[in-house]
């Protein structure tokens, strides 16, 4: 595999186009090609359980209504729209039910790019496996160290602002698909760069359909960009991502362009995700799994609490433990998807937080919201990123106190492959359309072996869509 560094004094962005258009599938090292291959079935796995999730008829209903030249499958749905229509449809449903991998820097990144590149499969006759991988692989490397680069996590949601560099990885992904030369990929980029800003958290607080939405948006917007860049529209090439243009220069701290091109094409960071096993935003699955493991391992139960104290990381803090008032008396699913305190509670009575955590009825359980306001957080800046330690006192006086870092689905604490086609089976019964186990059996042998996929379309989209 070919090492790619700066050339002069062009943008860090003109590198890693040239890393998107020169990466072939045979210079991917095997490791990254075995993470790539459960990468995508996990995400294929969340949007077959997201995509009858509140918000997500509306929005397929919207670009049906629109109609338009018909390219890409809407799975689940059926029909042929305009890809970037599709993208629209398809996004949301990847990110609905928050179950999707998660970088510990650049965020939510798999729901960016597989849905941008299901949508984009109908603007080709045929893609294969190989090719599918490799648009996944440079668009998640792509997104994610600009996400490194931007501080996404440690610096900018502590701050109030987000995820606008996850066009880029969604270009860079669709780019590579459509066979983009280096100049239109660069000029999809600049595009790209018109089109993102440091998105605040106001969507999140409170949260909103708009999680899920704009994920849609993301991924419409990424296509078309890479349309219009094939016609013949020009971006900047220079300033997209460093200098006083740059998207980093959105930044009220200080970036780190260094891990834009730091051993780009030799060191992939897309192996560095974390997927989730809960149904609820990531800052919440350390303070999970900690009240399972204390509860497991001290043999006590839910009715047994007198009061849980938790020592939350600061990113973990500002995401879902502030404002008190909204965490702490969260009424929808989203609110109750980014609710600390319901979380845990909900954990500690169900051993488990899933789809079923959210029905109207499990929204005002009264054991649930009784035990949430015997719940208390404080920010612990000393803590690393992620971490909690939950203080738990019981009713009969004994104290267990713990620091939570690695839980299931973190690089140092993998997901073994059964247990991510366990994770698939469990989204399937949520599909907006009923598969029956001979096609799910399929999917899951398609997305597993896909390098050996002649035609993506015809062995994981078609499955999944009514006739």
């Amino acid at each position: 595999m070919p090492k790619f560094v700066p050339r002069g004094q062009e943008d860090p962005m003109s590198t890693l186009c040239r890393m998107v258009v020169d990466t072939k599938y045979e210079d991917l090292p095997a490791s990254v090609v075995n993470y790539a291959k459960r990468s995508i079935l996990d995400a294929i796995a969340v949007t077959i359980g997201g995509s009858a999730m509140e918000g997500i008829p509306a929005v397929v209903d919207l670009v049906k209504d629109k109609g338009g030249k018909p390219e890409s499958i809407i799975p689940f749905y059926g029909g042929k729209v305009p890809a970037s229509e599709a993208g629209l449809a398809i996004g949301p449903m990847s990110r609905a039910m928050d179950l999707g991998e998660v970088h510990e820097e650049a965020a939510h990144c798999s729901e960016y790019t597989v849905p941008t590149l299901l949508a984009a499969t109908g603007l080709k006759d045929k893609v294969t496996g190989k090719e599918f991988i490799t648009a996944f692989v440079v668009g998640q490397e792509v997104l994610i160290r600009i996400g490194i680069a931007f501080k996404s996590l440690s610096r900018a949601i502590v701050t109030g602002r987000g995820h606008g560099h996850c066009i880029f990885g969604g270009v860079a992904a669709a780019g590579k698909l459509l066979g983009l030369s280096l100049e239109e990929l660069e000029n999809a980029q600049g595009i790209a760069r018109g089109m993102t800003q440091p998105q605040d958290s106001a969507m999140f607080h409170p949260a909103t359909l708009m999680v899920r939405v704009h994920h849609g948006f993301v991924c419409q917007d990424a296509i078309n960009a890479c349309l219009l860049a094939k016609r013949g529209i020009t971006g900047p090439h220079q300033e997209v991502l460093v200098g006083s243009r740059g998207y980093l220069g959105f930044a009220k701290w200080e970036t780190e362009p260094g891990a834009l091109t730091k051993g780009l094409g030799e060191e992939w960071e897309m192996i560095n995700t974390m997927m989730k096993p809960y149904t609820s935003c990531k800052c919440t699955h350390t303070a999970i799994r900690g009240i399972l493991d204390q509860m497991g391992e001290h043999d006590f139960k839910a009715e047994d609490i007198a009061n849980i104290n938790i020592d939350e990381s600061s990113i973990n803090w500002a995401v879902v433990c502030e404002p008190r008032e909204e965490k702490w008396r969260p009424q929808t699913v989203a609110e109750c998807q980014f609710s600390l305190p319901y979380a845990v509670a909900t954990a500690a009575y169900d051993k488990e937080v899933f789809l079923s955590s959210y029905t109207p009825q499990a929204r005002t359980r009264q054991d649930v919201r009784d035990l949430m306001t015997r719940i208390s957080a404080r920010e612990d800046p000393s803590l690393p990123a992620w971490a909690a330690r939950i203080n738990t006192t019981l009713k009969n006086g004994r104290r267990y106190s713990k620091e939570y870092i690695f839980v299931k689905g973190h690089p140092k604490n993998p997901f073994t492959e059964q247990e991510l086609i366990d994770k698939f089976k469990k989204c399937v019964p949520y599909s907006a359309y009923k598969l029956s186990d001979g096609v799910v059996d399929s999917v899951i042998k398609a997305l597993l072996g896909l390098e050996k996929v002649d035609n993506v379309i015809s062995a994981l989209l078609l499955p999944l869509t009514p006739r």
